[in-house]
């Protein structure tokens, strides 16, 4: 195969595993592409009219958390044109559970002056380890807090572990996306947190027309990782050896997820008293990948294997004896080689960790074929 065909087939993948050929103005209306060693075990895309499906979503109501400004209702929450709109909305709601004099927050306000939605598939989906894909566009404005995030399926939080593929909101004044992922600690309702951020600005410095693009947010989640991505940027990377919680349990490893999609307005947020509205906030898909029983990534037994190594940087192929001279090269995802090594029986490794953060192709070349694996850096 010539470096030509090469690159084509590295574009391919990366168009298949980004999702780089749709129009990023738009919503992609393809089918879920096929990912080497992976199976689709569940997706939403989002190409009905109406409201989300209700075997798959239901609806937070109210005044839910954090002392936020909305009211969650499903009036809010509308699918068309291959996408699920979620709006913030300037409008006065009267609260039913009003309590004059209350010290409770959701019971001491009379009204709301904002509505939205916020879907979840608690009851509904669940999955445990795999690559859940999230493909959407945020509405920017002061005031806006959108959120796309998991949670787990049982334990009070939060000691049922949280995840935060995507939150929207200013830090030190500055607009500002945040990766987290959240386990118990020794208080109850307190918790421990892997918290990354980078500011909006630092993405629209290399695209100015960032905000009016959809992005798509990953996360990878093994026994023992959670790695949130961002396009091709890895936002954060937690070790489940770090999520254990007080009582010795660890969300990340005991129990199943489920996700929220959610656009709240104020606390966090800020001041939404200047902002256009109605906010809109739009998710094309949700997809979520795990490996197969016949991937590579579980063929070690019986032929080479591409593999990360836990833990580290290391990208490794494990090598029947006798198959000495199988190569591993590594490539960006336009083709460009990085780095080659000759395997010489048992393992043969590459060690990427002077490259950026972001996602590589592993390519292993033996006598029989040839295989390919994403790496995330």
């Amino acid at each position: 195969m010539n470096l030509r065909h090469l690159r084509f087939m590295a574009a391919l993948f990366a168009t298949a595993l980004l999702g780089f050929a749709a129009d990023p103005l738009l919503p992609d209306t393809s089918a879920p592409p096929t990912l080497p060693g992976m199976k689709l075990v569940w997706d939403e895309e989002f190409d009905i009219s109406g409201k989300p499906d209700p075997a798959v979503w239901s609806y937070e109501q109210g005044f839910v958390r954090n002392q936020e400004l909305q009211w969650y209702q499903s009036d809010n929450a509308n699918v068309g044109g291959g996408e699920l709109v979620i709006e913030g909305v300037k409008q006065q709601v009267a609260n039913p559970n009003y309590s004059a004099g209350s010290s409770d927050w959701k019971l001491n306000r009379q009204y709301a002056q904002y509505t939205s939605a916020s879907i979840t598939t608690s009851g509904h989906k669940t999955w445990q380890y795999g690559h859940a894909v999230v493909r959407a566009r945020i509405d920017a404005q002061p005031g806006t807090w959108p959120a796309i995030w998991t949670v787990g399926s049982t334990g009070e939080w939060p000691t049922g572990g949280e995840v935060d593929l995507m939150e929207f909101y200013p830090m030190g004044g500055a607009p500002t996306l945040h990766a987290n992922v959240a386990w118990g600690s020794a208080t109850e309702w307190v918790a421990n947190w892997s918290s990354q951020t980078r500011t909006l600005a630092s993405f629209i410095a290399k695209d100015p027309d960032w905000v009016k693009k959809f992005h798509i947010w990953t996360m990878d989640w093994n026994k023992d990782t959670v790695r949130l991505s961002l396009d091709s940027t890895v936002m954060n990377t937690t070790p489940t050896s770090k999520t254990v919680n007080s009582d010795g349990t660890d969300p990340f490893k005991d129990r199943s997820e489920y996700i929220i999609l959610n656009l709240a307005i104020g606390a966090n947020g800020g001041d939404p008293s200047g902002a256009t509205f109605p906010m809109k906030y739009e998710v094309d898909y949700v997809r979520v990948y795990q490996p197969t029983s016949t991937g590579i990534l579980e063929r070690a037994d019986r032929e080479p294997v591409i593999r990360q190594i836990p833990g580290s940087h290391l990208i490794a192929v494990q090598v029947p004896l006798g198959d000495r001279g199988d190569r591993l090269d590594l490539f960006s995802l336009l083709g460009d080689r990085i780095l080659s090594r000759i395997a010489d029986g048992g393992v043969v490794q590459i060690d990427p960790g002077a490259l950026a953060p972001g996602i590589y192709l592993a390519r292993l070349s033996t006598p029989r074929g040839a295989q390919t694996a994403k790496i995330l850096r």
